[in-house]
C-alpha cells in the first residue's frame, strides 16, 4: 500500500514537472508565461484567459473553414486554356420539316380507317381526348405504329435537301445526313455518331443507317476523352474547317408546300436543332423554327463544361456531375444527362403502358412500339412525367456530366427575292421564281470564334486549401505549427517514457535478472580426500 501511494507521488511530481517544462520551452504563444515564478497569479490569469479566448476563436474560425469545404466543394470558373473549333466536333444539326406527311402519299386514305384514325392523332393529338374517337374500333383494334407509318409516308431527306456543302466543298447530303425518327417525325441529321458508337446492343431503330458513298470511316468520340489520337483522314463526327459561313455547313431545303398535309405549328417551314454528336435530342419542345423563302444564317457558339482531375475524388452529391462511365445507361453508349432522362421517361411510360413511344429509346430489346390503341395511355403517362408526377427517383440521377458539349446561336435572315439579281446555287437554276420564293430556305451554321474557352469545374476548398486555411488561422492567434504538434507528442508521450517509464522497466529488469541469477546458482560439495594404505 505504501509503494502504491510513493509510486502516486512520484508520478504526480515528475508530471507537473514535465508540464511546467513543456509550458516554458513550447512555441505556442502565451503558455510561457503560466511557467513563469516571477509573475503573480493574475498575471497568470491574463494569459490564461487570452489563450483560452485565442483558442474559442481559432475554434470558430476553422468550423466557418470546414462549413465552407463541405458545403461548397465544387467551382465554377473559366478554363484558363482555350480550345480550338478544329479539335471539337462540329454540331450534330437535326432537321425536321414541320410538314408530318405528305399529303400525295396519304391522299386515299379516308377518316373512317386505321390510317385516317392515326392521321387525326399525328396532325392533332388534342384530339385523343374525343371519347368517341377512342371508343371507334379503328382505334380499340389499331395496331399501326407511328414511326412505320411516319416513315413510309413523311418526306424523306433526299427529298429536303437539295444541296449540302461543309467547309467550301460541295457534298452529296445522303453522305452527310442521316434518316432519324424523333417526336417531331421523320428528320435528318447531321454529324451524330454512327449507331455502332451511340448506341447498345441491337436496339438501332431511331436511326436509319446506310453506307456512305464518300467512304467517310466513323470514330468514337465524347466530350471526356475527346477525338482518338490517330484520326483517318476523312472522318465523322468530322470538325469545322474554320470560321464564318465559307467554314460552316450550307443546306438549301426543299419544303414542298403544295405536299404538305398538316403541320406540327401555326405555319409552314423547318425546325432546327443542335447538339452535340452522343445525343439524340428531341426537337418539338427546344428547337429553332426556320423559315421557308429566307437565307438564314446560324451563328454558333460553343458551351462546354470540363472538370479537373480532382474533382472525381469527391463523392457524386458533393460534386454534382458524372464522370464517363459512372452511370451505365441501357440503351445509349455515352452518358449525359438528356440522353439519362430519355432513359428514365422511357421506363416511366413502359411501366405505364408497357410499350415505347416511336421517338424514344429501345432501352428493351423485348418491348413493343407503341400502336395507335396504346395512345391514349401514353398521353395521359407523359403529361404526369412532365408534371414531374412519376419516376423522380431516376431523373434525380441524372446529374449534368462532369464533361459536355452544347451549342447556341444567334440567328439573321434575309428574303430570297433578291436572287433577280444575284446568281443562283446551280441547284436553283432549273426552278422558277415564284417556286423558290415559296418552298425553298437556305440555312447557313458558322462559327463565331475559332477558339472557346468552357467553364471549368474544380474543388473549391481542397484538402491542401483547408490545411493552409486552419493553419494560417492556428499560426495567427496561437502561434500553433506542425512543430507545435511534435512538442505536444513528444512532452505527452516520448519524455515520460524515456525519463519514467523506460528506467523504471530498466530497473526492474534489472532486479529480476539478479533474482534469476541467485536462484540458479549451484551447490558445491566439499572435496573428500581418500588416503591410500598400505
Amino acid at each position: 500500500m505504501e509503494d502504491t501511494q510513493e509510486t502516486k507521488k512520484i508520478v504526480k511530481t515528475y508530471c507537473r514537472r514535465n508540464l511546467k517544462k513543456f509550458l516554458k520551452e513550447t512555441t505556442l504563444h502565451g503558455l510561457k508565461y503560466l511557467a513563469d515564478d516571477s509573475i503573480t497569479i493574475w498575471e497568470k490569469s491574463f494569459f490564461f484567459c487570452a489563450f483560452i479566448a485565442a483558442i474559442i476563436t481559432t475554434a470558430n474560425l476553422i468550423a466557418n473553414v470546414y462549413a465552407k469545404w463541405i458545403s461548397t466543394p465544387v467551382i465554377i470558373g473559366i478554363s484558363p486554356h482555350p480550345t480550338s473549333i478544329l479539335n471539337t466536333p462540329f454540331p450534330a444539326i437535326t432537321v425536321c420539316n414541320m410538314n408530318q406527311v405528305m399529303s400525295s402519299r396519304v391522299a386515299n386514305y379516308t377518316s373512317d380507317s386505321n390510317e385516317g384514325v392515326l392521321l387525326k392523332l399525328l396532325c392533332n393529338l388534342d384530339s385523343i381526348e374525343d371519347e368517341k374517337l377512342r371508343e371507334t374500333p379503328h382505334f380499340m383494334h389499331n395496331n399501326l405504329t407511328f414511326s412505320k407509318f411516319i416513315f413510309d409516308h413523311a418526306q424523306p431527306c433526299s427529298r429536303m435537301l437539295l444541296s449540302c456543302s461543309i467547309g467550301s466543298s460541295v457534298k452529296n447530303c445522303s453522305d452527310l445526313f442521316r434518316e432519324i425518327m424523333t417526336d417531331e417525325g421523320l428528320c435528318c441529321v447531321f454529324n451524330v455518331l454512327h449507331p455502332d458508337f451511340l448506341f447498345k446492343g441491337n436496339t438501332k431503330k431511331i436511326i436509319n443507317d446506310y453506307d456512305r458513298a464518300d467512304n467517310s470511316i466513323p470514330i468514337d468520340w465524347n466530350p471526356e476523352s475527346g477525338y482518338p489520337k490517330i484520326l483517318p483522314s476523312n472522318y465523322y463526327p468530322r470538325a469545322a474547317s474554320g470560321t464564318g459561313v465559307s467554314m460552316g455547313l450550307s443546306l438549301i431545303l426543299d419544303a414542298e408546300l403544295d405536299n404538305y398535309y398538316c403541320s406540327t405549328t401555326n405555319g409552314p417551314g423547318f425546325k432546327i436543332g443542335m447538339h452535340n454528336a452522343i445525343e439524340a435530342t428531341a426537337i418539338r419542345e427546344t428547337a429553332l423554327i426556320l423559315p421557308v423563302s429566307f437565307e438564314t444564317r446560324l451563328r454558333i457558339d460553343v458551351v462546354s463544361t470540363e472538370a479537373t482531375a480532382t474533382v472525381r475524388n469527391l463523392r457524386r452529391n458533393e460534386r454534382q456531375c458524372l464522370f464517363n462511365g459512372e452511370e451505365n445507361l441501357l440503351y445509349f453508349a455515352h452518358y449525359s444527362r438528356r440522353n439519362c432522362e430519355s432513359e428514365c421517361q422511357v421506363k416511366y411510360l413502359y411501366e405505364q403502358c408497357k410499350c415505347v413511344p416511336f421517338n424514344l429509346p429501345m432501352i428493351y430489346e423485348n418491348a413493343s412500339i407503341c400502336s395507335v390503341q396504346q395512345t391514349y395511355c401514353i398521353n395521359l403517362a407523359d403529361d404526369r412525367w412532365m408534371k414531374g408526377d412519376g419516376a423522380n427517383s431516376c431523373r434525380q440521377r441524372c446529374l449534368p456530366a462532369c464533361f459536355d458539349l452544347s451549342y447556341k446561336a444567334d440567328a439573321t435572315s434575309t428574303p430570297l427575292r433578291a436572287y433577280n439579281y444575284l446568281t443562283p446555287p446551280s441547284v436553283l437554276k432549273n426552278m422558277s421564281m415564284a417556286y423558290i420564293n415559296k418552298n425553298v430556305a437556305v440555312v447557313h451554321f458558322f462559327y463565331r470564334e475559332s477558339v472557346f474557352h468552357g467553364d471549368l469545374k474544380n474543388v473549391y476548398v481542397g484538402f491542401t486549401e483547408f490545411l493552409s486555411n486552419t493553419g494560417g488561422i492556428m499560426g495567427l492567434f496561437m502561434g500553433f505549427s506542425f512543430i507545435s504538434v511534435a512538442e505536444v507528442i513528444y512532452f505527452a508521450f516520448m519524455r515520460p517514457i524515456f525519463e519514467f517509464i523506460l528506467p523504471l522497466r530498466r530497473k526492474r529488469m534489472i532486479q529480476r535478472r539478479a533474482n534469476s541469477m541467485l536462484g540458479m546458482r549451484p551447490h558445491f560439495q566439499p572435496r573428500h580426500r581418500f588416503l591410500k594404505v598400505n
